[in-house]
């Protein structure tokens, strides 16, 4: 590797030298840039601004080399500015093909399983790790960098000079995935939610290789993303016949892919990838959730019980009660505070021989029940006083319908909401409070 860059931990020289690559200084497929005449230098000095210079004052040596020449030497070479007097400058490692940046590396052909380069250099000798050379180039199967394993060209200059390497990038049909330092993965995957910004996806297809489906274990959904040749992908529901819910570009991050899912499972042909957000541990002052909605309905029968409260102002305290921990009341159902998870807290002792007290008790269950009815209303009816638009909503339309199937599921019988995660809960708070018009809600 070439060391480019400043080592942060090293004691900054008082002058050095910066390079700065044109456009035309790169290839598509080399994660650096190449030197030649258009190429641009820089004298930096700690305190000032970087100075661009012409190339007539830089020169240039062979890697290990002492004598400093006027021109750039083939290979892994050093460039130095000159500066004032004996003023000593750092230099710069750059690599000097003596040839056009785009000529270097070309795609000859492409299958789902490999790509075939060419590599285009007449001042010595190249080969590449892991790859097969055939007379029309080197084959690269992507299978044998789907660990992570980095791509390289090496180098050997026809003049003798040191041997070097060029880390490449090349595209491989179908889907890839990019871990934080562009390393190719692949299989069970756990991502730190902080690093999940980081990962980066491609798609590449072509006519017999045109889509990838995504499974998203946490929200119980389904989706084939096809290929389109302007690089976008067609997003289809595949528990709703394929319907069209949105689309995504085909090179782009993978949390915006994931759409907030804390598990997916990414399948393309015969390869699988499993991942698993995992989120740091809470910190001391995170909210505390909700996840017993029984345990909720206890607490606001005592709270009838005890008689401290008068109904108003029980209402306003549990409805901002519902956005500390992260629920909505409305998503209790009535067997949720039925009388059978209160007879502790209902005064029953010896009830069968006192009719007044069973009287008694019989009113103020259903009192506790008329409130729950009108708690749960008043939570539904809630709405944000700068509600999404209908542009907003097209914008969101893949995650309204994500939340609304997590309520079809949830109003069904199953607990989903009450165990999602905290990713799931501020998802499915934030689209409600947003498009509460947009989702249908017993």
């Amino acid at each position: 590797m070439l060391d480019t860059e400043m080592d942060s931990n090293a004691v900054q020289p008082v002058a050095w030298t910066e390079v700065s690559y044109k456009p035309e200084n790169y290839n598509a497929f080399v994660k650096m840039g190449l030197f030649d005449k258009t190429t641009e230098f820089r004298l930096c000095r700690e305190g000032e601004e970087p100075k661009t210079v012409r190339q007539s004052f830089v020169v240039f040596r062979q890697k290990g080399a002492e004598e400093w020449e006027d021109d750039a030497p083939l290979g892994l070479i050093e460039a130095m500015v000159l500066g004032d007097d004996d003023e000593e400058v750092q230099p710069v490692e750059i690599v000097n093909l003596e040839m056009p940046a785009e000529s270097f590396l070309t795609i000859v052909s492409q299958t789902p399983e490999s790509t075939t380069v060419k590599a285009n250099w007449w001042h010595g000798e190249v080969s590449i790790p892991f790859a097969k050379r055939t007379d029309e180039g080197f084959i690269l199967n992507k299978a044998d960098f789907a660990d992570g394993k980095k791509l390289f060209c090496e180098l050997t200059p026809e003049n003798d000079s040191v041997p070097f390497q060029l880390e490449i990038e090349l595209p491989f049909v179908g889907f890839s995935l990019f871990d934080a330092e562009g390393n190719m993965v692949v299989g069970n995957l756990e991502i730190d939610a902080d690093d999940l910004k980081h990962y980066t996806y491609k798609f590449l297809g072509n006519e017999s290789d045109d889509r990838f489906a995504i499974s998203f274990d946490d929200l119980s959904l389904a989706y084939q993303y096809v290929w389109y040749e302007d690089g976008t992908l067609s997003i289809r529901n595949q528990r709703r016949k394929m319907e069209k819910v949105g689309e995504t570009k085909a090179t782009g991050l993978l949390k915006d892919l994931l759409n907030d899912s804390r598990n997916a499972l990414v399948k393309h042909k015969d390869t699988r990838w499993r991942i698993t957000v995992v989120a740091k541990e809470a910190v001391a002052d995170e909210r505390e959730m909700a996840t017993d909605p029984t345990l909720l309905a206890r607490e606001v029968f005592s709270a009838i019980k005890s008689g401290k409260e008068e109904e108003k102002a029980l209402t306003k305290r549990l409805l901002k009660m519902q956005n500390e921990e992260l629920f909505q009341w409305f998503w209790l159902k009535q067997k949720d505070w039925s009388h059978e998870h209160l007879l502790d807290l209902l005064d029953m002792a010896d009830a069968e021989l006192d009719q007044q007290k069973m009287l008694e008790q019989a009113l103020l269950y259903n009192r506790f029940d008329v409130f729950m009815q009108k708690l749960r209303k008043a939570s539904l009816q809630l709405e944000s006083e700068t509600p999404g638009d209908a542009l907003q909503a097209r914008n969101n339309k893949r995650k309204i319908a994500r939340v609304q199937h997590l309520y079809d599921r949830h109003f069904s019988g199953e607990s989903i909401l009450w165990n999602g995660d905290l990713g799931v809960r501020e998802e499915v708070l934030n689209i409600h409070w947003n498009f509460r018009t947009y989702l249908e809600i017993d």
